[in-house]
C-alpha cells in the first residue's frame, strides 16, 4: 500500500507538535540525517526551502564510489569508508544504485603497471566488496567497449568496477522514507528567524512559501544541512559568525549515446585542472564531467562558467576518435560543492570531502562536506551529534545498515521483462521504469498508462505518482528531479513542459494564472540552460 504525501496535514503538525529535532535542508545529508533520526525514535521534521534535492544533490556526476582520484592524496580512509557504503547501497536499493564498470585507458608504456598498483589498493580497501576487481585489458577489448575511443597510440587499459545511481531519485527516497517512519517531512518551507530561550535553540519561524503564511515551531535541536547555503543559516544564529563555506562548481555535459559510443565507463585521469573526467553512460545518454572552479556566489539555479563548456570539450575529445562540438550537447547541469574550509583555503581541489560538523554555542549544528557515496555515515554521525547535543534519549541505535527503501521488494534485474510484457512497452522504457521504481511500477502505472508525449515513453501515470506520493509541486519538481529529463534533453523537456503542466494543475487545483507562471519559469530556466552551453 503507498503512502500519499499530504502536505496540509504535515504542515498542521509542523505547526503543533514539539520536536526532538529541526533538520533544515532536504538534500542527501539533510533526508538521510531525517531518515536516521526517525527510525531511532525520536521526533523529526525536515523542511525545505525549494524541492528535495534541488541543489546539489541532484547534480552529481551519478557515481556510488570510493573516489580513485582520491588514491594520490592517501585518502585512504576516506575511501574504505566509501566503497562499504557503496557496497550497502548497491543492497538496499538494487533499482537505483547498479555495478558500472570503467575503463581506464593507457597511451603509454608504463600506465598499465603504474595504474595497476593503484588499483590494486583500491581493491584492497574494498574487501568483500561483491564487485570484480580490476584487471588489464587489450587494445581491442578498450576499443570493443569504448567505440569512441580514440585508437591512435592506446596500449590497452586497466578495467575496475564502481557503481552507478539517480540521485534525486534516491534523495527522494530518503524523503519519503523518513516520512513513512514518521518524520514531518515539507517542501518549499523557509526558515525565517531562529528563536532561543536563555541564549540557547529552542524553536524557530518558518515560512510556507505557498501562502506566505508565517508560523512557529519548537525543537529542542535546530541542524543546518543547507549545502551551499550554511552560512547564511549560521549567519541567523550569530550575526558575528566567520564564513567557513569554499564553495566550486562543476558542470557535466549531456550526449546522445549513438553520439558518443562507449558500452562501459571511461575514466580520464590526467587534465590541465588537476582533475579527473569520467565519460559515463546514464540513462541511454552519456555524461561527460566535471569540472572544479571555485566561485564567490552561490545560486539556486548555477549555470557554466565562461570556458568550462569549451575546457570539457577540449579535454573529453583528446581521448575520443570523434570531435563533440557545442551542437551536439543536450542538456547541461552544474552542481555547487559545498565544501567547507574554516581555514579560508580557496583552492577548492584541494579542501578535503571528508565531512565537517560544526556546533555552534547556541546549539546550532550543522554539517558539510562529505560526498553522496558517504551520505548514510555522514547521517550516522549527524544524529549522533544531536543525540549528544541535544542530551536526546532515542529508542534504539543506528538502523540504517540495512534498511531496504520503496520498490526493492520484488526487484529483479529481469523484472524489465515483466514490465515490458505487461505494458507492450520497448526494452529501453521498460529498464527506465524498472530502475526508477522498482517493484513499485505495477502499482504506479496501473493497466494502461498514457504517455504524457507520444513516443516519450514517460508516463502521466509517473507524474500523478510523483506529486501525490513524492513531494512534486513544481514542472521543475517532475521534469528535473523526478523523471530526469531536463538534465537529459533540454529540447523534450520544454516539448513536455505543458502536457506536465495541465496535469499539475488538475491534481494540485491550479488556476489558469498559476499554470501560466509555472510555464513561463520552466521555460524560462530551459531557455537559460540552452544559452549557456
Amino acid at each position: 500500500m503507498q503512502e500519499t504525501v499530504n502536505r496540509k496535514v504535515y504542515l498542521e503538525r509542523l505547526a503543533k507538535m514539539d520536536f526532538d529535532c529541526l533538520v533544515v535542508g532536504g538534500g542527501a545529508t539533510g533526508a538521510g540525517a531525517a531518515l536516521d533520526a526517525t527510525l531511532r525514535g525520536l521526533h523529526v521534521a525536515l523542511i525545505e526551502k525549494n524541492d528535495f534535492s534541488s541543489g546539489t544533490s541532484s547534480r552529481s556526476t551519478k557515481l556510488i564510489h570510493g573516489g580513485v582520484r582520491y588514491l594520490p592524496q592517501l585518502h585512504f580512509k576516506l575511501i574504505k569508508e566509501a566503497l562499504l557504503e557503496r557496497k550497502r547501497l548497491l543492497n538496499n536499493a538494487p533499482h537505483l544504485v547498479k555495478p558500472l564498470k570503467f575503463i581506464l585507458p593507457c597511451y603509454k608504456f608504463y600506465e598499465k603497471p603504474f595504474y595497476s598498483i593503484g588499483l590494486t589498493i583500491y581493491d584492497i580497501l574494498a574487501g568483500d566488496s561483491g564487485l570484480p576487481s580490476h584487471k588489464l585489458v587489450s587494445r581491442d577489448d578498450a576499443i570493443r567497449e569504448i567505440p569512441s575511443i580514440q585508437s591512435k597510440d592506446l596500449k590497452g587499459g586497466i578495467s575496475y568496477y564502481d557503481s552507478q545511481f539517480n540521485d534525486s531519485r534516491l534523495n527522494v527516497l530518503l524523503a519519503r522514507s523518513a516520512a513513512k517512519e514518521g518524520a514531518v517531512v515539507c517542501s518549499r518551507v523557509e526558515l525565517v528567524k531562529i528563536i532561543k530561550t536563555h541564549g540557547k535553540i529552542s524553536g524557530a519561524e518558518l515560512r510556507d512559501l505557498l501562502t506566505n503564511k508565517v508560523f512557529t515551531v519548537k525543537t529542542k535541536v535546530l541542524v543546518n544541512t543547507t549545502g551551499v547555503f550554511i552560512d547564511e543559516v549560521r549567519k541567523l544564529d550569530d550575526e558575528t559568525a566567520h564564513p567557513v563555506l569554499s564553495p566550486s562548481q562543476g558542470i557535466h555535459l549531456v550526449f546522445h549515446k549513438d553520439k558518443l559510443k562507449c558500452k562501459t565507463a571511461m575514466i580520464i585521469p590526467k587534465t590541465s585542472d588537476g582533475r579527473v573526467v569520467f565519460v559515463i553512460p546514464w540513462e541511454d545518454h552519456v555524461v561527460v564531467g566535471t569540472t572544479d572552479t571555485p566561485i564567490k556566489e552561490v545560486s539556486i539555479e548555477p549555470l557554466p562558467k565562461e570556458g568550462e563548456v569549451e575546457f570539457l570539450l577540449k579535454t573529453v575529445n583528446e581521448y575520443l576518435n570523434i570531435q563533440l562540438v557545442k551542437s551536439d550537447v543536450k542538456s547541461v547541469f552544474v552542481g555547487l560543492r559545498p565544501l567547507i574550509s574554516p581555514d579560508g583555503n580557496t583552492n577548492t581541489k584541494s579542501i578535503s570531502r571528508e565531512e565537517v560538523i560544526l556546533v555552534s554555542d547556541s546549539g546550532l549544528i550543522t554539517m558539510s562536506g562529505g560526498k553522496w557515496s558517504t551520505y548514510r555515515k555522514m547521517a550516522e554521525d549527524l544524529v549522533n551529534k544531536i543525540v549528544l547535543s541535544g542530551k536526546l534519549i532515542p529508542h534504539s541505535s543506528c538502523s540504517t545498515y540495512n534498511y531496504s527503501f520503496p520498490g526493492k521488494e520484488d526487484y529483479s534485474e529481469n523484472l524489465y521483462l515483466k514490465i515490458a510484457q505487461n505494458y507492450g512497452l520497448n526494452n529501453e522504457t521498460a529498464r527506465r521504469l524498472r530502475n526508477y521504481y522498482g517493484g513499485e511500477v505495477f502499482t504506479i502505472l496501473k493497466e494502461k498508462p498514457v504517455e504524457i508525449l507520444k513516443g516519450s515513453g514517460y508516463f502521466q501515470e509517473e507524474v500523478i505518482h510523483a506529486i501525490k506520493n513524492e513531494f512534486a509541486l513544481t514542472i521543475s519538481d517532475v521534469l528535473a528531479r523526478r523523471l530526469r529529463v531536463l538534465f537529459l534533453d533540454l529540447n523534450l523537456a520544454k516539448e513536455m513542459a505543458k502536457p506536465v503542466a495541465n496535469i499539475l494543475a488538475k491534481q494540485l487545483g491550479w488556476n489558469t494564472k498559476t499554470k501560466a507562471l509555472e510555464e513561463k519559469n520552466f521555460l524560462s530556466l530551459v531557455d537559460s540552460l540552452s544559452k549557456s552551453i
